[in-house]
């Protein structure tokens, strides 16, 4: 996959969440992790990688303003 058909998805998804401005985010994110799920079927090692990954940036987030929720 090529650097601008990766960027041309990436807008197609955007453009598809924007569709739904009255779901709550964490609603959203949660039909995307089923679909990260369903992907990383034939390879979890990857995917327990990729979810590792974003539980780190989420703390990351956390620890750098601990008074708020995420």
């Amino acid at each position: 996959m090529t650097d601008q058909e990766m960027e041309q998805m990436v807008d197609q998804i955007d453009a598809v969440i924007k569709q739904y401005p009255h779901v709550e985010a964490h609603n959203i994110a949660g039909v995307l992790l089923s679909r990260v799920t369903l992907l990383m079927t034939a390879d979890p090692e990857t995917g327990k990688g990729l979810m590792r990954y974003v539980w780190e940036k989420l703390d990351e987030i956390q620890q750098a303003d601990p008074g708020n929720m995420i």
